[in-house]
């Protein structure tokens, strides 16, 4: 009996030497031969060949081709004006908070500018400097450069100038400097070209069927795009994109040459399932490559083959400096200008209280800060609504300019 326990036991530390976290032997080989088929994708990515996109394609059938021929999107639509300039008053010391919507800058540059909302998370934010400020009581403030402060918001990226006045601002004039990196265009010819940039080299490693593959850099995954046009010049929609990583054959050779001993050795008992899972399991494997990676696929696919593609890249070496004079009113469609002008009133925020109230053209309250919230109705004449601080709900309020009160309708 106690011959039987020694062969079991003999056998258990067998079985479990060649095991690791309850794998067995034949796991362990699954394991190494699906890494090895991986790596052997990873060392020839750049022969890749999308599966048949015809039923994708199918879906965008009515986007055979955008209807504009530029790049340039319409900012009309998507930033119109209409905000008022001046935001917000906060009492004593009257703050002025000027939002410039960071995307408007495309309006602002006008024509003449390649500008494009590809690349809007490496825009860098405008200079702006304030040279003179126009009071509603008619008075004028000049001077070099008013000092002004900057608060960018985290969630609109708007630009925020703060001015610290002691009265109802109707407008300021105010310069702006852009330093925009420059959008240049790289046409492509053939698979195997290869183009120079100031970022790195990207090479062409797919040209034609419908999609266009490229190598870069992994610092320039945020600086370039593919765009493809059809026989009439007009851009093909794109229907997906992909990326992979792109690992250097080098790097790739080492690994498939020691798993394939690996999985000789451990067929043969020579070395554990422990050892061939410490050396070549899939996130040791992975976390190396990660450490050597420096490059990365990047795919369009287009509704169509093209008769044409090309690279955009924005190239942050190549700096476009603009400097512009305007006035706020620029940014505005006038109509909040029009009605302090027309009650001789702004509403303002007390600092202390945080509650709302209305300010005269001197900058003193005419209705003290007891709203929770107040805001004027641009088109209705002397008409606010506010909602008081001992109230649940908001009220319409008429303004008597003469009496200087509000009389809740």
């Amino acid at each position: 009996m106690k011959r039987i326990y020694q062969i079991i036991i003999i056998l258990f530390f067998l079985t479990s030497s060649n095991c690791s976290n309850g794998q067995s032997k034949q796991e362990c080989l699954d394991m190494l031969n699906d890494n090895l088929l991986l790596l052997d994708n990873f060392l020839h990515a750049d022969k890749y060949e999308p599966s048949d996109l015809r039923d994708l394609r199918a879906n965008f059938s009515d986007l055979q081709d955008q209807t504009q021929n530029d790049s340039k999107i319409d900012e009309s639509y998507f930033f119109p004006k209409g905000y008022p300039p001046i935001t917000k008053y906060v009492y004593p010391n009257t703050l002025i908070e000027v939002r410039f919507d960071r995307f408007n800058i495309s309006n602002i540059l006008g024509d003449g500018y390649n500008f494009t909302l590809d690349f809007v998370d490496n825009i860098p934010d405008a200079i702006f400097k304030v040279k003179k400020i126009y009071f509603l009581d008619g008075t004028i403030e000049g001077g070099e450069d008013i000092s002004v402060d900057k608060i960018i918001s985290p969630h609109f990226g708007h630009q925020t100038l703060v001015l610290k006045g002691t009265k109802p601002i109707k407008s300021f004039d105010y310069s702006m400097e852009t330093n925009l990196s420059k959008e240049i265009i790289y046409e492509i010819s053939t698979a195997g070209q290869t183009i120079q940039t100031s970022a790195g080299q990207i090479e062409i490693v797919h040209y034609g069927n419908g999609y266009v593959r490229v190598k870069v850099p992994e610092s320039m995954r945020h600086v370039i795009k593919i765009e493809a046009e059809n026989a009439q010049g007009h851009k093909l929609s794109k229907v997906m994109s992909g990326n992979g990583a792109a690992y250097k054959s080098e790097y790739l050779r080492p690994y498939i040459a020691g798993i394939k001993n690996a999985i000789t050795q451990l067929e043969n008992d020579k070395i554990t399932c422990a050892e061939a899972y410490n050396k070549f399991s899939y996130e040791r494997i992975i976390a190396d490559l990660q450490r050597k990676e420096n490059s990365l696929f990047l795919t369009e696919y287009f509704v169509s083959d093209f008769k044409k593609a090309s690279i955009v890249f924005w190239d942050k070496t190549q700096v476009d400096r603009k400097h512009y004079l305007r006035n706020s009113v620029d940014q505005s469609d006038g109509v909040p200008e029009t009605f302090y002008e027309r009650c001789a009133c702004a509403v303002a925020q007390d600092k202390k209280t945080e509650l709302f109230g209305i300010i005269g053209l001197d900058g003193n309250w005419i209705i003290a800060p007891s709203f929770l919230k107040l805001t004027p109705n641009w088109g209705n004449k002397n008409l606010f609504r506010g909602q008081p601080s001992d109230e649940e709900k908001s009220y319409e309020y008429r303004y008597d300019k003469e009496k200087k009160s509000l009389t809740k309708m």
